[in-house]
């Protein structure tokens, strides 16, 4: 117990509070998100991708070993969901939304934070592998599942093509496998560009679950948060067995995967018209349950 209660309050607490200012704007004065969310995606989360994975100085067969523990932990959960989707004899759209609000996770603005304050920068620079493998299947793989396959390819295509992260971390490939030097004052810039994307992104957090007032249907949210919070750790603690990772890619990797929803789930669902209502309240109660379930799996598995 004396352990769960310190990753609550020294890990996780911090990261509530830096998001009830967020909450507290929102309520007060009514910020636009969106002006922010766009500054995030853009500018200060590509930033972030690059000089985390450039400065990380990672082995490349751990950079392949943590980007394969996402895509596998990814894919797992939406067999997982499927199947329980027909167990439970749910509905096409609701069978949809239980798969793509359980299978990507707010591995951003409250994964790569975590790991940050629990790890340090050796930590952080692992979980943005996850955070930007996942994010990639998410524009591509989430959005193609959302529409049920009436979004042609080559508008997922472009779709991806627009998201900065992707070149962020295509570049830093580039630059980390070929040793290249980059001018101190570009690399400097980036770096501190990258250090302001995570408060930022813990804002708009904030900000968002600020505007989540409504309540869905059971049948469909009490499945989804018990995926997400239960299922979703036990098959990363799976995933990183059958990879052999270890140290603090398997560390890091388990808790990106234990994660909420992600809250870019409510976009998807409000495009496609997948249970908005219930994907809404699915994100908002994960978000507020999963202190507990994170720093119970932390605690329980030594992470």
């Amino acid at each position: 117990m004396t352990d769960i209660v310190f990753v609550l309050t020294q890990n996780i607490l911090p990261i509530f509070i830096v998001a009830s200012f967020g909450f507290a704007l929102q309520r007060w004065i009514g910020v636009e998100k969106r002006p922010l969310s766009t500054i995030v995606l853009n500018v200060l989360s590509p930033a972030l991708v690059f000089s985390s994975l450039v400065g990380s100085r990672l082995p490349g067969e751990e950079l392949v070993s943590l980007a394969l523990f996402a895509m596998l932990a990814v894919l797992l959960m939406s067999i997982v969901a499927y199947l329980s989707a027909r167990v439970l004899r749910l509905g096409r759209t609701q069978t949809i939304a239980l798969m793509v609000v359980t299978m990507f996770v707010n591995g951003g603005n409250y994964g790569l934070t975590l790991n940050q304050l629990r790890y340090g920068d050796p930590g952080l620079a692992r979980a943005v592998v996850y955070y930007t493998t996942s994010t990639v299947m998410l524009y591509t793989i989430g959005i193609f599942i959302s529409s049920m396959g009436e979004m042609p390819w080559r508008q997922a295509l472009r779709r991806l093509l627009r998201f900065p992260a992707v070149y962020a971390a295509v570049l830093a490939i580039v630059v980390y496998s070929f040793n290249i030097t980059l001018p101190a004052p570009l690399l400097r810039g980036i770096e501190v560009a990258g250090a302001g994307a995570i408060p930022v992104m813990l804002l708009v957090l904030g900000m968002q679950l600020a505007d989540l007032k409504t309540v869905g249907s059971l049948r469909l949210a009490l499945p989804a948060i018990g995926l997400r919070l239960v299922i979703g750790p036990l098959i990363g603690l799976l995933v990183a067995t059958l990879l052999g990772l270890s140290g603090l890619g398997r560390s890091t990797s388990i808790i990106e995967s234990s994660m909420p929803p992600a809250v870019f789930t409510i976009i998807l669902a409000t495009e496609f018209e997948l249970e908005p209502t219930a994907v809404t309240s699915i994100v908002m109660v994960s978000t507020l349950l999963s202190p507990l379930t994170i720093a119970t799996t932390i605690t329980l598995l030594g992470l």
